[in-house]
């Protein structure tokens, strides 16, 4: 962090509000409506092996009646999906990551690629992220991405064999337990809010380490984390811009 006034890294939750979660809309009134310097989405792998995005195993919650791993794109594309959120109501349809590449490419903002356990990309099975690291190489944002998961395995595979990816691990209350591995393999802790203090911040801090915090949605709550020091937040409608500056920590 630099000194003085300063503030977070602001990442679109599944990209917003405005739109069917995880959809090109969403995405781009991320940028275009709310001004996130990054984007995140939930990366899951179709039964003819395309990369599309979609946070559940299905695509009920969303209108569909679809399970993805069990889909072909074209089947997943067909589909039109409905979404009411905060009192609008949008329709929209499935995002491949090459689109939403695209889209983070044409913004110039960071993809933050969240590994769902499915075909190929688990603990037991990578077999799928190859491809994905090369759509990621492909689209020149090999140095801007992150790739974001729970599963400690698979972050373990891709430090090991694409060290150039930056990483991420999703995590709660348990960070606490994962410290020692978090700072083995280079990890920047993504901490669910509620379950981290200016400690938490602090003791990462002293080993090199950055930390994120998911998913905050009020000014009492950006104040809260930010003042701990966090240096990027997930939100799904928090505006930048009425964000306060926030002031560096006097750890003495």
């Amino acid at each position: 962090m630099s000194a003085g006034a300063w503030k977070p890294i602001f990442i679109g939750h599944r990209g917003s509000y405005m739109g069917v979660m995880n959809t090109a809309e969403a995405y781009n009134n991320g940028v275009d409506h709310y001004g996130y310097q990054g984007l995140e989405c939930d990366v899951r792998v179709t039964a003819d092996g395309y990369y599309v995005i979609s946070h559940d195993e299905t695509t009920n919650r969303v209108g569909g009646n679809l399970t993805v791993a069990n889909a072909t794109l074209a089947e997943l594309q067909a589909e039109t999906y409905t979404q009411t959120r905060g009192g609008a109501v949008y329709t929209g349809h499935i995002c491949t990551v090459a689109e939403y590449l695209d889209i983070c490419k044409e913004k110039n903002v960071i993809p933050v690629v969240e590994l769902k356990w499915t075909t190929g990309i688990n603990n037991n099975d990578m077999s799928k992220f190859p491809g994905l690291a090369a759509l990621i190489e492909e689209k020149g944002l090999t140095s801007k991405a992150i790739i974001l998961t729970s599963m400690r395995k698979s972050l373990e595979y891709v430090r090991t064999n694409f060290p150039a990816l930056k990483c991420q691990f999703l995590c709660n209350s348990n960070w606490e337990t994962h410290f020692d591995w978090i700072v083995q393999w280079n990890l920047m802790p993504s901490i669910e809010a509620g379950c981290l203090d200016k400690y938490t911040v602090k003791r990462f801090n002293a080993v090199g380490l950055d930390v994120a915090v998911w998913t905050v949605n009020s000014l009492a709550n950006y104040n809260l984390y930010g003042e701990m020091g966090v240096a990027m937040i997930t939100c799904d409608y928090l505006m930048p811009s009425e964000m306060p500056d926030l002031a560096d920590i006097d750890w003495n």
